[in-house]
């Protein structure tokens, strides 16, 4: 067995954990960093490769350096054009929908990078993760991205990718909920590695870990992706008159070993 950097905490032991960070960082639900994160989500671009799926995101990239515990963001790629801007997200064979394509997604703004409570998640995050000797000398890639579920109509649903249990392939990934409103829907699940692929409805009770909802401002879950299976439900508009909303920050950690 390898040796491993890091603390035993409930994610070594289960493969998942869930975390209340609105607790934990004791942030009431007007923190001005907080309002500022959930303001830069109100206008997320569509996901361009899926249209009609009411879901909406963008996507940053950065490196954390693990002996200094230093963050720093990676600029985003200029398109032909020079005036756009773009981050590529891969996942080889690990999403099905999108077996080896690279997507290229719009970037986090300025004020998403720039906030201090997203610096203070991820570092939150990196503290839940361990590592190998060998993978704690390299630098660490973490991928950021802000993703809507949004519904305007009753009876339509968003719908996440992949609609299936799934596993992500960085080691690490971490989930925040930053926005809920007039949602219904949105049900998390953990199961057991060898669920992959599967429906959640057809998955024996026995290989189903937690399942649960994010409700409260910074709700948050992390999952080791060896050790488990995730997946989360659509999204439906709930009673009210206004679109049914979730946004979720997803935080993943991926060593950045070279290859020789």
């Amino acid at each position: 067995m390898k040796q491993l950097i890091g603390t035993s905490t409930e994610l070594s032991r289960n493969g998942f954990a869930r975390y209340d960070l609105g607790e934990s960082f004791q942030l009431s639900d007007e923190d001005a960093n907080l309002q500022a994160l959930r303001v830069e989500c109100e206008d997320l671009p569509i996901d361009p490769y899926a249209p009609a799926a009411g879901r909406r995101r963008r996507y940053g990239r950065g490196v954390l350096l693990p002996w200094q515990r230093e963050f720093s963001w990676l600029p985003p790629v200029p398109v032909q054009d020079g005036r756009s801007y773009r981050n590529s997200y891969y996942q080889g064979g690990h999403n099905p929908e999108y077996v080896g394509v690279s997507r290229d997604l719009m970037p986090l703004t300025e004020g998403i990078r720039d906030n201090a409570l997203l610096r203070r998640v991820i570092m939150f995050d990196f503290d839940q993760t361990w590592w190998t000797p060998e993978d704690s000398t390299w630098p660490l890639h973490v991928g950021v991205h802000v993703i809507k579920l949004s519904v305007d109509q009753a009876g339509a649903l968003a719908v996440s990718s992949p609609p299936t249990l799934h596993q992500d392939g960085e080691p690490f990934t971490f989930a925040h909920l930053l926005v809920r409103r007039n949602a219904e829907g949105g049900t998390n699940v953990i199961a057991s590695p060898g669920c992959r692929g599967m429906d959640p409805a057809n998955v024996p009770a026995e290989l189903i870990l937690s399942r649960f909802e994010l409700t409260r401002p910074l709700e948050s879950y992390g999952v080791a992706d060896e050790m488990v299976s995730h997946y989360v439900g659509p999204v439906g508009k709930g009673p009210g008159v206004e679109p049914g909303e979730r946004v979720v920050l997803l935080v993943d950690f991926t060593p950045m070993r070279r290859r020789v």
